[in-house]
């Protein structure tokens, strides 16, 4: 067996699938360009970081279950003037994460509050923080079977672990029943206290909350905890 022929095996025995691909082509390209083993050694490196960094983000945007891919760059600020674009790109750094502000988009449907809100999130995932989507009505009906069935500190997990959380459509179905209305406040509640940030869209004015909560008391709770450093 020669040289090469080991390394490829051994690279692929240690799942550097990778490396072990491109190493023979960029021992060529080392020769042409005259590299230096360390030259050599980080380009084969290089590539192997970059597929397990390109595997990793795919992991993790799936696990986010965004509804599709949506950036910054393709929102269209002419057609929403209110928006500001200096606002948005101060969001974009993501310095919102690591000083838990909250973010409220507040809005008519179709005013591009969802986009936005996914656009934040999937730049954040790519940063490497973990995120999760979902609608407000979803989330809402998963805890309340969760209760039901006794595993709701284990579903909880799924809507408070994630980095970044965003919350959609707030206020669009209403959420009636006492057992959602808990649920919401323990989500929102929890990720204020671990200092994670949630993202949420919603058609209807704060003032309204407490109709769509069908109680002014935890929707002020829920509020204070969203408006907070928001």
């Amino acid at each position: 067996m020669s040289l090469y022929e080991q390394l490829k095996d051994d690279l692929g025995y240690l799942q550097m699938g990778a490396a072990s691909e491109r190493f023979a082509p960029l021992a060529e390209d080392a020769q042409t360009e005259g590299w230096s083993h360390v030259e050599y050694l980080a380009r084969v490196v290089g590539e192997q970081a970059a597929a397990t960094r390109d595997r990793r983000l795919t992991a993790r945007l799936r696990y986010a279950r965004f509804p599709y891919r949506r950036s910054i760059e393709d929102f269209d600020f002419e057609f929403q003037p209110s928006v500001d674009p200096n606002l948005v790109a101060d969001l974009a750094t993501l310095r919102f994460i690591e000083e838990n502000r909250p973010i409220l988009f507040l809005g008519q449907p179709g005013c591009g509050k969802t986009h936005l809100a996914v656009a934040l999130a999937t730049k954040a995932v790519e940063a490497g923080y973990r995120g999760h989507f979902s609608s407000a009505d979803e989330m809402c009906r998963q805890l309340v079977a969760a209760m039901i069935d006794g595993t709701f500190r284990t579903k909880l997990r799924t809507y408070t672990a994630h980095t970044v959380l965003v919350i959609d459509d707030v206020g669009l179905l209403p959420i009636e029943s006492t057992q959602a209305t808990s649920a919401f406040f323990h989500v929102v509640d929890e990720r204020h206290r671990k200092g994670h940030p949630t993202l949420v869209t919603t058609n209807r004015g704060l003032p309204d909350w407490g109709k769509v909560f069908g109680d002014p008391v935890v929707a002020s709770a829920i509020l204070d905890r969203l408006i907070h450093r928001a």
